[in-house]
């Protein structure tokens, strides 16, 4: 089916139609297997009117397509071929039980391989967790120092970078100049790393989100836009547990 789009407050919103003989008056919504948008339509319904009818009721679709991926997604459960995120990339989770201590992963050959010695899904929840951290201390590192060389008033600047793991924020920039950010937000493409350590670095100049804070993010990064709507229509994703 192919795949349209209606603009909100939050972004793009991508959806497919669905027509059903037994829908004769409204549209309903639903998600298909994958956590996206499906319209379902009665047949006499046009495209146009379709997306008309979406957009004057944005907010109420913004708001089923969030209650629905969460009620749609079931708790990560940390078995062999389950699927992982990291760095916008999905991969099976292979568990390989050793005698060794210390859990170890490698990225490689298209899956996620965990060897360790506790089978236990709790067990093996923890050491994939740590290791998200761990890549996600060294990766926004590195990314940090590369964005604030672009920003002026950045580029010779010590900026602290902490790291936690939050259910609704990506980042924040306190007062004293602290960048804070999602240790989930290591399973997103580097673009929306990116994205989000610019929009921080904005921050360290305009601490509200006036007009003069979106002239400094349209010159440090010039797609913030399209990178927040990717991000927000992932994030249910990226914050799976």
């Amino acid at each position: 089916m192919r795949r349209l789009t209606i603009t909100t407050p939050n972004g793009t919103l991508e959806y497919t139609i669905a027509y059903r003989s037994r829908v004769k008056k409204r549209l309903h919504m639903e998600l298909d297997h994958h956590g996206e948008l499906v319209v379902v339509a009665p047949e006499h319904w046009s495209r146009t009117h379709i997306k008309a009818t979406l957009s004057q009721n944005v907010s109420r679709v913004e708001q089923f397509v969030t209650r629905a991926r969460k009620r749609h997604l079931a708790p990560l459960q940390y078995v062999n071929g389950e699927k992982h995120y990291y760095l916008g990339e999905k991969y099976p989770l292979l568990i390989s039980h050793v005698k060794a201590s210390e859990n170890r992963i490698i990225v490689g050959g298209g899956e996620l391989q965990l060897f360790t010695s506790a089978l236990q899904p709790d067990r093996i929840q923890s050491g994939l967790q740590n290791w998200y951290r761990q890549q996600a201390k060294s990766v926004f590192a590195d990314r940090l120092m590369v964005i604030a060389t672009r920003a002026p008033w950045a580029k010779d600047r010590h900026i602290p970078l902490t790291l936690r793991t939050m259910k609704r924020t990506w980042g924040n920039c306190s007062r004293k100049g602290e960048i804070k950010l999602n240790t989930h937000l290591i399973k997103a493409p580097l673009n929306m790393i990116d994205s989000v350590i610019a929009h921080e670095l904005c921050h360290l100049v305009e601490m509200n989100h006036g007009r003069a804070f979106y002239a400094l993010l349209e010159v440090l990064n010039p797609d913030w836009q399209e990178h927040r709507a990717a991000l927000r229509s992932q994030a249910y994703v990226y914050l799976r547990t």
